[in-house]
């Protein structure tokens, strides 16, 4: 089931900008124990370095349900040319995880330990 809902994800950026949200899945919890840990993540892997206020940023950006278009500009900056790749590839975790809680997976997904 977890493998059937990752194959459905869309993959393409332009996709992804426009997958309609599931945003009422997208709690405290999730952003802290699923997203925050991927994009300090990214950050240490992007820049070499922890940077805690950038992280912490980029999940207030998620509360705030940003637009991923603007964020690639924001982000760009600091990522360069790697901010669309970034961005594209958060909201393609956000959409998964998501989705698992509509679907009532989101128990199984954080066991199994899959990521995008």
């Amino acid at each position: 089931m977890i493998r059937d809902l990752i194959d459905k994800i869309p993959k393409s950026r332009e996709q992804i900008f426009a997958y309609p949200m599931k945003w009422e899945y997208l709690d405290d919890a999730m952003i802290e124990t699923r997203i925050k840990p991927w994009i300090a993540k990214k950050v240490v892997l992007a820049l070499g370095e922890q940077e805690p206020d950038l992280t912490t940023f980029i999940c207030e950006c998620v509360k705030k349900r940003s637009d991923p278009k603007k964020l690639v500009l924001d982000l760009s900056m600091v990522f360069d040319e790697e901010a669309e790749s970034f961005i594209t590839k958060m909201f393609r975790l956000i959409i998964y995880e998501t989705e698992a809680k509509y679907k009532g997976l989101s128990a199984l997904s954080s066991t199994t330990g899959s990521s995008t």
